[in-house]
């Protein structure tokens, strides 16, 4: 596993802890789960790049 993919299963996390939180169901609102794992890699780059 590499520090981009243990941010991405940071933020990945994270976004099921507040869904479960809420209530609101795990699958993205146009029920395509890629989104949001998408969305946790978008996340984990944006925090590599802080690190420069």
């Amino acid at each position: 596993m590499t520090l981009r993919d243990y941010f991405a299963a940071k933020a990945m996390q994270a976004f099921i802890t507040g869904a479960i939180s809420d209530g609101t169901p795990l699958r993205t609102m146009d029920g395509d789960d890629k989104v949001a794992a998408k969305a946790a890699y978008i996340i984990a780059d944006a925090m590599l790049k802080e690190r420069e």
